[in-house]
């Protein structure tokens, strides 16, 4: 799961909408090319099955969509585009036609509808100002049609992708929140349990708006984990991705086998043994060696030895009744590594 691929927001509130929850095909776009400058220089690359065959199709589209934000200095895509297509009314058309058509003329109509009234301390202001930027970048009525092309080119890819197989999807997941929410009286336990909505910072106002009736839950067949949260006009927009069970699932089995590898190195004692393996493999220390130097017995040793081992940290050698232990170098870099990718993600 990635942090940067989630998008929470919370602009001017204005009117309100009852609890529902439906698929987007303009916010599944609008997701769509989030995440995709989100994870266009990623070390990690992408956790989604679409973004590489899109990219193979049109080599410099990631690079196109970079250059529309940084021509108005502006590091890429923030709330601007969900906060458009829910402001008025295009999160339930069923093709993005119409908003990529009307795109050149929202940002003028959204700054004379007022877009920074009610943020009422610093947090807030700080994110009215970066949205009032971008909606700003979209004010050219011609950079504005240029963006809507580079928009059309990430979903004329997607499109036959998400008519055959994702529609039905978000479909079935839209129907099984509704009938949880039914059953449950509760947004929150309708959703899915490990998505990122659960968290305090965004649940409760979750919480609050269900109270008032006003969220929009939708389900994106176009994201893995990742997702959104965001408020506007008093509206409360949920979007959370159909594979985020399963993303969650993996990511714990993967921590999993990757803790038992860690435990290796859990004991002081071990890690220093390991450490005296390294530091003096010339010298190639025994068993007897090793327990000396840490203070233990020379069984103690033996077993730190064998975990390692097992862990693949330590090969052995043996001449006659000796043996002689070396770091497998590789296989430590390796863990590290694995350490850092499952924690700096």
């Amino acid at each position: 799961m990635d942090s940067d691929t989630i998008l929470s927001f919370q602009a001017p509130s204005r009117n309100g909408r009852r609890v529902r929850s439906s698929p987007s095909p303009v916010m599944e776009l609008v997701y769509a090319q989030y995440y995709l400058h989100r994870r266009l220089h990623h070390p990690r690359g992408f956790e989604v099955s679409w973004a590489e065959p899109v990219l193979a199709a049109d080599p410099e589209l990631g690079d196109d969509l970079e250059a529309f934000w940084a021509a108005h200095d502006l590091t890429g895509p923030g709330a601007e585009l969900f906060v458009l297509s829910g402001r008025y009314g295009y999160a339930f058309d069923d093709d993005p036609e119409r908003f990529l058509h009307e795109l050149p003329h929202l940002a003028a109509r959204y700054l004379r509808d007022g877009a920074h009234d009610e943020a009422d301390d610093e947090a807030s202001l700080e994110q009215a100002a970066d949205l009032a930027r971008r909606i700003e970048a979209l004010l050219d009525a011609d950079q504005a049609e240029a963006f809507a092309a580079l928009l059309r080119r990430l979903w004329a890819p997607l499109e036959a992708g998400w008519r055959e197989h994702g529609e039905a999807a978000v479909n079935a997941a839209a129907s099984e929140f509704e009938s949880a929410y039914e059953r449950t009286g509760s947004v929150l336990e309708a959703l899915p349990p490990h998505h990122f909505t659960r968290f305090e910072h965004l649940a409760q106002g979750i919480v609050e708006a269900a109270e008032r009736g006003r969220v929009v839950v939708v389900p994106l067949w176009l994201a893995a984990s990742g997702g959104f949260g965001f408020r506007v006009d008093d509206v409360h927009y949920v979007g959370f991705g159909l594979q985020s069970e399963d993303v969650f699932e993996r990511t714990a089995e993967q921590v999993g086998a990757l803790a038992r590898r860690v435990k290796a190195l859990a004991d002081p004692n071990r890690l220093l043994a390991l450490t005296l393996v390294s530091t003096f493999a010339r010298m190639r220390p025994t068993v007897g060696d090793l327990a000396e130097q840490v203070g233990v017995s020379q069984p103690t040793v033996s077993g730190h030895l064998r975990l390692l081992r097992e862990a693949g940290l330590v090969a052995v050698e043996k001449r006659g009744n000796k043996s002689f232990y070396q770091v497998e170098t590789e296989a430590v870099r390796q863990l590290l590594r694995e350490v850092e990718e499952m924690l700096l993600r």
